[in-house]
């Protein structure tokens, strides 16, 4: 790369980091009914200090976001409660950036990773949903991309260190799970490391517990969010959003079965391919993980795509002629994300669903059509 292409490249980065910062203000002010419980919960620790997480009942996110939390209140004298709750998931926000600056070193140079970096954080979803929301979908898919990038760097200790983070934010990282269990098959992962990530849950609990919070409170805490809801969807830009909730019971069985199944077959063709295992089929494989888990299943919410929209980027550092991927992602979380923000029609929600439905559909073939060439060149061979 010339010189003049660094330095426009430069300027480029420079001037997407200026205008995220400047739009991140501009929706800073955003307010909405998550915000009112998340102010309660800060109200709640700003009153009763630490000693007030051994309270069981004032919030149902895990441990380690309240440690957060509560952090925060240590500068009411500074900041309002409101902007002190959106900067926790902002700073995840620079954390995944970060991440997405290293992966792009691994094929570019380090100015054009900088502005791809730079590209991220100026990403709508990713700028609405912590700043301007105050949601933390940020803080676990961080770590989901400090899993992966470990993966790429043949690390798995660590990599499943960082999923046990990222699992200890939100019960969602669960969505990265069939994707690591097929590193499993492919032996880039062994069976005991999947003991960190609930370790790493558990030790996270610890403080809380030292608090009298009862140990039974935090282990079930991801099972009773469950069944907290009993929608099919909540907003999320799946087929369930289609159905009524009056079809709740058998629609949830069917939903499960049908997930079930299509995980099998990836397995199956998975487990049966004689793959190398490079950058690009990893991320690949990550991304259609991510995608698939929260389309099949029912009981989801407008914001479960967010590790899509942040893997479908950094699935195309690798593979370029996806670049549509995540433009697509923005849009299909963008119509959701509105919906709930804006009270925008529940229309923007199922164009969304039929615009993620081709978007899934795409992938899933692409990765199946992937392995199975691999399969008959080996048998070629």
């Amino acid at each position: 790369m010339n010189l003049s292409k660094k330095h426009a490249l430069l300027v480029l980065g420079v001037f997407l980091i200026l205008l995220s910062l400047f739009i991140r203000y501009k929706v800073s002010g955003l307010h909405n009914t998550d915000m009112d419980l998340f102010l309660a919960w800060y109200d709640h620790l700003h009153q009763n200090g630490w000693s007030g997480l051994a309270d069981e009942g004032f919030s149902n996110y895990p441990p380690a976001y309240l440690y957060l939390l509560w952090f925060s209140t240590l500068f009411s004298s500074w900041l309002e409660p409101a902007i002190s709750i959106k900067l926790i998931p902002t700073f995840f926000d620079l954390i995944s950036a970060a991440m997405i600056f290293l992966m792009a070193r691994l094929r570019y140079g380090i100015i054009a990773a900088f502005a791809l970096s730079a590209a991220f954080f100026t990403l709508p979803t990713v700028m609405l949903n912590s700043t301007g929301w105050g949601q933390i979908d940020s803080l676990y898919t961080s770590f989901l991309l400090i899993c992966v990038y470990l993966l790429l760097r043949e690390k798995p200790f660590w990599a499943m260190l960082a999923y046990g983070i990222a699992f200890s934010f939100k019960a969602q990282a669960i969505f990265l799970l069939p994707f690591l269990g097929l590193m499993f098959l492919k032996r880039k992962l062994r069976w005991f490391q999947f003991l960190l990530f609930p370790a790493v849950y558990l030790a996270f609990a610890i403080p809380a517990v030292l608090t009298v919070r009862s140990w039974e409170s935090i282990i079930f805490l991801y099972t009773g969010q469950v069944d907290q809801f009993k929608n099919l969807a909540k907003t999320a830009p799946n087929l369930y959003i289609f159905l009524s909730d009056q079809y709740y019971q058998p629609v949830v069985t069917i939903g499960i079965a049908i997930f079930l199944i299509v995980m099998a077959i990836w397995a199956w063709n998975y487990w049966r391919a004689k793959i190398t295992l490079t950058h690009q089929f990893i991320l690949f494989t990550a991304l259609t993980s991510l995608s698939l888990m929260p389309f099949l299943l029912p009981k989801m919410h407008d914001r479960y795509f967010y590790p899509a929209d942040v893997f479908s980027f950094a699935t195309m550092l690798f593979i370029p002629e996806m670049w549509f991927v995540p433009v697509l992602y923005q849009v299909i979380s963008g119509f959701a994300y509105i919906v709930f923000l804006f009270s925008m029609p529940a229309q923007f929600v199922k164009t969304a669903a039929i615009i993620n439905t081709l978007v899934v559909v795409y992938l899933f073939r692409k990765q199946l059509i992937s392995l199975r060439r691999t399969n008959k060149l080996q048998n070629i061979l």
